[in-house]
């Protein structure tokens, strides 16, 4: 069966609640609080939560189907996504309610940004690693390995799903690797800043090598070259990094690289620092990279913002610059005035992170 997956860093998917005095469901109102600044989580119900920013999500959405040029992807991974609430609000308001099946675990994440999957087909099975322990944690307080989480998630290829024993499956391992940030508050010397991106660095070296481990034991021996699986999402680190050197060298295919030449495969811009890098990823499976070959990645970048106008009324800045990793002495000029949706300005805008599309055949 032909589909299409991607994957996208939704940059704070948030539900705004409108609290309610009572818990979810008390009539007797028993529980009910006095003070203003107390509230409950409403029940279910659309008309007691909408969505934060809504103008980010319509332009989300808009990257997402390509302005109503093509339809929305199957399966699509999810990055920064605060809630099942949120993820299934998102679908219904924004995305036509397309998908069925939605998933969502919480993780430990201090912002509350989770790894989430909307799909047209069933979701058959999870397995969550949020528990799992870091062997050398750089905080005893936070013993945990994945920032986030790494979920498998098996989805079955076909609407009649479990109830088809023939049908194809496919596994997404979605992630989203350790921050590059660094609180400058927090650390105010230049030596302390390095130090704390070194730690964090090394901290993502662990989370993928215990993603490419997961790969080994999922799939043993011949499985490993014939099952269809991918390893998705914001992995925070570009594919040069020291970092990223147990995924990139795990036997997977990185389909951005099939895009020439290679500053054509930015996926995030970062303000601050007027860069583009790619930090995203959809890396597939033997057999996947195999049915997929040819396939060119579609990166969608109209939802991207800018930093200003110029004074001719186009976006500046002019140019960014495509950085290979953190050590790149030499990045290359890229042209920064692409096409962008009309509504999209200085504070408006999908995410700081494009989606990126595969088509299987």
């Amino acid at each position: 069966m032909a589909f299409t997956i991607a994957t996208f860093n939704a940059n704070n998917l948030f539900v705004r609640y409108r609290f309610g005095q009572t818990f979810a469901g008390d009539m007797s109102r028993r529980s009910a609080v006095t003070n203003p600044n107390d509230g409950y989580l409403p029940m279910y119900d659309p008309d007691l939560f909408d969505l934060f920013n809504s103008e980010q999500r319509e332009l989300a959405a808009r990257v997402l189907n390509g302005d109503g040029e093509r339809d929305l992807p199957d399966v699509l991974c999810l990055q920064e996504v605060e809630s099942l609430i949120a993820l299934r609000r998102f679908n219904e308001a924004h995305l036509g309610a397309s998908y069925p099946y939605a998933l969502l675990i919480d993780s430990r994440d201090f912002r509350q940004i989770d790894v989430a999957v909307l799909s047209r087909f069933p979701i058959i099975s999870a397995r969550s690693h949020v528990d799992d322990l870091d062997p050398t944690p750089d905080d005893p307080a936070r013993p945990w390995l994945f920032s986030r989480d790494c979920v498998e998630v098996e989805i079955a290829l076909s609407p009649a799903g479990r109830s088809d024993p023939g049908v194809d499956r496919l596994t997404v391992f979605v992630n989203h690797l350790k921050s590059k940030f660094v609180d400058p508050l927090r650390h105010r010397t230049a030596e302390a800043r390095t130090a704390a991106r070194q730690r964090a660095a090394e901290h993502r070296r662990r989370q993928a090598s215990a993603v490419a481990d997961l790969l080994v034991e999922r799939y043993p021996g011949a499985s490993f070259d014939t099952e269809l699986f991918a390893v998705v999402g914001d992995l925070n680190d570009e594919p040069s990094s020291a970092s990223m050197a147990p995924l990139v060298t795990a036997g997977l295919t990185s389909v951005l690289d099939r895009i020439e030449p290679e500053p054509d495969r930015w996926t995030h811009w970062w303000r601050g620092e007027n860069s583009v890098s790619q930090l995203d990823y959809l890396l597939v499976s033997p057999a996947l990279g195999e049915a997929t070959e040819g396939i060119e990645p579609r990166i969608e970048r109209r939802g991207i913002s800018y930093a200003r106008i110029l004074a001719d009324g186009g976006t500046g800045p002019r140019l960014t610059r495509f950085r290979r990793n953190d050590e790149d002495l030499v990045p290359i000029p890229v042209d920064f005035r692409f096409p962008r949706f009309p509504e999209v300005s200085t504070s408006v805008y999908a995410s700081d992170h494009c989606p990126i599309f595969l088509d299987v055949p």
